[in-house]
């Protein structure tokens, strides 16, 4: 049995060798199979993914030509000749056909697609001679039409450490970037500009968003101070000239060495007329009430309020004989030293720039600025926003009209500059020039289309003023944190802008 049984053994080890045998003949090329196809999908993948990269630059390309002016048939043209290089510069045997490109008139896009084949090395040993697969890839001009307003600090810190040379230079920059000179000015893209110190020059505009008062010669110095008191917010007008003035009160100087005379002088309530002053006619300050933070346009209970100044004499106060001197030495020609405070009746000579695309304009407009002066940041803010609201088409020119909130393709940014703290108000604005900034921003983000809101600090302290939580004003009004930019030097600022107006003006792709 023990030798029967070893036979038997024997034979059946000798019969399933092979089975083994022809079963490994029949499994080794269906492995080598799987493995060409692992590594030709991998291999074609790759290629894909590189065909991708290429017809995405086309179509950003074709879409910037476009956007300078290109016809669409010249712009599909550069769009293949652009994927067809690439792809031929691929190299391992890929093939494809030319690029199909379609332009969508309605969101002005740019669609881009191509069908290619890539040879295989293993596949085709079971009859697969080539893996195909297709590429699409769009592009836009993200934001279609742009509303851009640039708010610029003019105040007297901008003088120290030639900041002033070092934002103009910066602004410029942006300028370059938002309308280069290869590009067609067509309107799709119009920047306005607004500058601030403690007031703010309406310049043409100040008529039209003021309200004014006509007033006939006074019969005492209570008719006088009572028309003063009553219309301290508005321009006041001499029906006589014309002439727009302000009051100062009757004083009286006691005897003595100080008074410079041997026996009490009393003056009579006299109207200084703004052109005998230095005085400027057309700055504003903020408006109060229940449109204060709003871009209401001005009109009965919604106006600016007019730069007048301030009676400031006192003859109660340490230097009670400085309003005297003033008055009948200078002839009220200089303000701060008793007799009036005309801070609010002071601004820079910049007025506002409605929107356009004169970018010879802007940029003259930017190398004039000059700074002087307190920060009342919340003016810039405000006029910031009323440059870009539809509200206030009636007071820009019709080729400076914003355009509507929400409209088709339609984006608006404002972009506000300082150097350091929103420092003084209006005396009659009852808020703080920070906290009317924190309003106004706040209303800004909440209209139908919010207004996309930059802000750029350059070489501001860290002892700024914060809001309870800790951020600084330009923290708090940005959009978003990656809204709120800082700038250490004139280079740094330099970037910072630019990198804005590129971000304005982003190419996107869409897949």
């Amino acid at each position: 049995m023990n030798t029967r049984l070893k036979l038997e053994l024997k034979r059946f080890g000798a019969a399933n060798g092979a089975n083994i045998a022809m079963l490994t003949a029949l499994l080794i090329p269906a492995i080598l199979a799987l493995v060409g196809i692992a590594i030709d999908t991998q291999n074609t993948v790759r290629q894909k993914s590189k065909v991708q990269a290429s017809l995405d630059s086309a179509v950003l390309a074709g879409a910037l030509q476009r956007q300078r002016g290109m016809t669409e048939e010249a712009v599909r043209a550069d769009v293949q000749r652009y994927a067809e290089a690439m792809f031929i510069e691929q190299g391992g045997g890929l093939d494809c056909a030319p690029v199909t490109v379609t332009f969508d008139t309605e969101s002005q896009d740019i669609a881009g697609s191509v069908r290619c084949a890539q040879p295989t090395y293993l596949t085709h040993m079971i009859g697969h001679d080539e893996l195909v697969f297709t590429v699409d890839a769009t592009s836009t001009y993200g934001i279609g039409v742009v509303d851009v307003s640039f708010i610029f600090d003019v105040s007297g810190s901008m003088n120290s450490f030639n900041r002033l040379p070092q934002l103009k230079e910066a602004a410029v920059a942006a300028l370059d970037e938002l309308l280069p000179d290869d590009r067609p000015r067509d309107g799709s893209v119009r920047i306005a500009i607004a500058s601030y110190n403690h007031s703010l020059n309406a310049g043409p505009y100040a008529d039209a968003v003021t309200d004014d008062q006509t007033l006939s010669a006074d019969g005492s110095n209570s008719t006088a101070l009572s028309n003063y008191n009553a219309y301290n917010d508005e321009r006041m007008i001499d029906s006589a000239t014309g002439k727009r003035f302000f009051y100062y009160q009757r004083g009286t100087c006691t005897s003595g060495g100080s008074c410079g005379r041997s026996s009490s002088y009393t003056w009579n309530t006299r109207r200084y007329f703004f052109e005998d002053t230095g005085l400027s006619d057309s700055c504003v300050y903020e408006r109060t009430g229940a449109h204060a933070a709003t871009d209401a346009a001005p009109t009965s209970g919604r106006w600016i309020g007019a730069g007048n100044p301030r009676w400031n004499f006192s003859a109660s106060s340490g230097n009670k004989f400085d309003g005297w001197r003033n008055v009948e030495n200078s002839n009220a020609t200089g303000y701060g030293v008793g007799a009036y405070e005309g801070r609010h009746g002071t601004c820079q000579p910049s007025g506002p720039v409605p929107l356009t695309d004169d970018k010879e304009a802007l940029e003259a407009h930017v190398n004039g600025l000059v700074a002087e002066g307190g920060t009342a940041g919340h003016l810039g803010i405000a006029w910031g926003w009323y440059l870009l609201s539809p509200n206030w088409t009636g007071i820009w020119p019709e080729q400076s009209a914003p355009r509507l909130y929400g409209a088709p393709r339609t984006s608006k940014f404002l972009i506000l500059m300082t150097d350091g703290d929103f420092n003084i108000q209006h005396p009659t604005a009852g808020r703080s020039s920070f906290q009317q900034s924190m309003d106004l921003c706040d209303q800004m983000k909440t209209l139908p289309s919010n207004v996309q809101i930059f802000t750029v600090g350059f070489q501001v302290p860290t002892t700024v003023q914060k809001t309870g939580d800790g951020r600084t004003i330009l923290q708090y009004c940005a959009s978003s944190p990656g809204h709120a930019f800082s700038a250490d030097s004139g280079a740094e600022l330099v970037e910072v802008y630019r990198t804005i107006a590129r971000s304005i003006s982003d190419l996107r792709l869409k897949h």
